[in-house]
């Protein structure tokens, strides 16, 4: 049963790491809800959800959208590993009109039943947004409000990280291509099941800069996901997030719904 334990091991350490590799190579939103896959604490060893959610019109309004979404989450001890990549690609009219990407790696070890602290390393690209790359450094606390296992759990997360903007050059702006600032992170998770086959989530995150309160950035994001069969769910999601000064030719708010399927393994 050692061997068979140590062997597990190995390979969830080198899942970590090709994880890991990719994260750094890869090129998106500045807030990531890494949250959504368990309600209270994690069993020991390997968790991952994959989601695909699609939507699409046709006639007089011709659209196109798909998202996929990885989550791997590895609680090994009193530390949590997690990884999420997600792409979403999307046409209006032929027209491509949806293409951001990120990579998202973070690191929890747990202080207490109620305390934990954690680190994290993001990079991501939204060219429709002029956001060719953005990279995260950052870190912080997280409590525990409630936690009552496999029915309901609330998180309050603080902490700050570094940002690297690099943004597209377009006619008619004046905004630097590049920017470099340090933002305040804060964030409350609100898992809730419903019943045997309704599970709710809400997650909404404040990041404001230090250097200038008024830039400041929110986002909610909300799921409901219905039980399908032991591995499988219907998702409805919804985010909504608003950035207080965007680059210019931006808008502030953004608002995505999605529906489609999650797997779990």
């Amino acid at each position: 049963m050692s061997l068979f334990n140590a062997a597990i091991h190995s390979k969830s350490s080198a899942f970590i790491f090709a994880l890991c590799t990719l994260c750094i190579s890869s090129t998106a939103q500045a807030i990531v809800n890494v949250e959504q896959a368990i309600i209270g604490q994690p069993t020991q060893g390997m968790h991952s959800t994959l989601d695909f959610l699609v939507n699409g019109a046709a006639g007089n309004a011709d659209k196109s959208s798909s998202k996929a979404d990885l989550l791997s989450l590895w609680q090994h001890e009193t530390h949590t590993e997690f990884l999420q990549l997600q792409y979403a690609y999307g046409k209006s009219r032929g027209q491509v009109d949806t293409d951001r990407a990120f990579a998202h790696l973070r690191h929890r070890s747990a202080l207490g039943p109620a305390w934990a602290v954690e680190g994290f390393a993001q990079v991501g690209r939204d060219p429709f947004s002029r956001l060719t790359q953005r990279t995260l450094l950052g870190g912080g606390v997280r409590w525990a409000l409630f936690e009552e296992n496999l029915k309901s759990a609330g998180y309050l997360g603080f902490g700050a990280f570094h940002e690297q903007e690099t943004l597209s050059s377009k006619l008619g702006t004046s905004d630097p291509i590049r920017s470099v600032l340090w933002r305040a992170n804060s964030y409350l998770v609100l898992k809730r099941q419903l019943n045997e086959q309704v599970r709710l989530y809400s997650t909404t995150y404040y990041q404001p800069a230090f250097a200038d309160a008024a830039d400041f950035r929110l986002l909610e994001q909300a799921s409901i996901l219905v039980k399908l069969d032991q591995h499988l769910d219907l998702k409805l999601s919804l985010d909504v997030s608003f950035d207080s000064k965007p680059p210019q030719t931006v808008q502030k708010r953004d608002l995505f719904y999605n529906t489609g399927l999650e797997f779990s393994f």
